[in-house]
């Protein structure tokens, strides 16, 4: 019973359209276009009512002017010195291209492979680094998952994307972390072939390299129950339980 509410929520979640993507040329440069839906403001509010149900520690940006100003003030802040990015009209964020293939597609193939999770890992950590003014301290992402990184194989160079989402100021910054570290473990372990699991997980924290944050994450890694086991499966792909059980303590084993 349980595996076909956390499916049908699943797929409700699927479904929930807020921006439209695409890419076109201006100047001769590519750039990534994203429009914000008109009815996406109350979907966001009930994203958050549901986020603060499930003890997800983010909440959406549901005003189309915030959401503006902090997509377009993290792509700078991260990749400024050799991309633009701008609010393009009322609803609207362009941003450059940046080089590279997302991850996501290689996870889904069964092709990831160490150097691409590591790479993740190392542009995480130098995100992390950042300074941001909303959050009077390091900077964090929110939505880490392995789809929100660009890794381009020429130049073994992640890059993090898409800025939906923030975490709750109040949070200490190693707080924010080890969620971000969680949030990209999450996808992965979802997704990911049984034999290149640990491997992978390995590599990107041993890349990632923050002891301390890596001890928050371990005591993060206990799969809850209630409605925060909902927002897990939803992060997991849903899993199969016990093989999600399985993973997840291999991994606190080896942490």
């Amino acid at each position: 019973m349980m595996s076909r509410i956390l499916s049908g929520a699943g797929a409700i979640v699927d479904r929930i359209k807020i921006n439209t993507i695409y890419r076109e040329m201006r100047e001769g440069r590519p750039l990534w276009i994203k429009c914000r839906h008109w009815g996406a403001t109350p979907i966001m509010a009930c994203a958050n009512g549901f986020f603060r149900l499930a003890g997800n520690p983010v909440r959406a940006l549901a005003q189309p002017e915030a959401w503006q100003r902090w997509e377009v003030d993290c792509f700078l802040s991260l990749h400024g010195d050799c991309f633009r990015a701008f609010a393009d009209g009322d609803r609207r964020v362009a941003a450059d291209e940046v080089p590279g293939v997302n991850l996501t597609i290689a996870l889904d193939g069964g092709t990831i492979t160490a150097p691409m999770v590591a790479a993740a890992a190392h542009e995480l950590r130098r995100a992390h680094s950042q300074y941001c003014a909303d959050f009077g301290g390091f900077w964090s992402h929110g939505d880490p998952h392995v789809g929100n990184f660009v890794y381009d194989e020429t130049t073994g160079r992640a890059r993090l994307i898409d800025f939906e989402v923030m975490h709750h100021p109040a949070m200490t910054a190693e707080e924010r972390h080890a969620d971000d570290l969680l949030v990209f473990i999450q996808d992965m372990v979802g997704r990911i072939p049984g034999d290149l699991w640990m491997p992978s997980a390995r590599a990107f924290l041993k890349a990632y390299g923050e002891q301390r944050i890596i001890d928050r994450l371990r005591a993060r890694l206990v799969i809850p129950h209630g409605m925060a086991r909902l927002w897990w499966a939803v992060r997991t792909t849903f899993m199969a339980p016990k093989e999600l059980q399985r993973r997840i303590a291999e991994l606190r084993a080896e942490l």
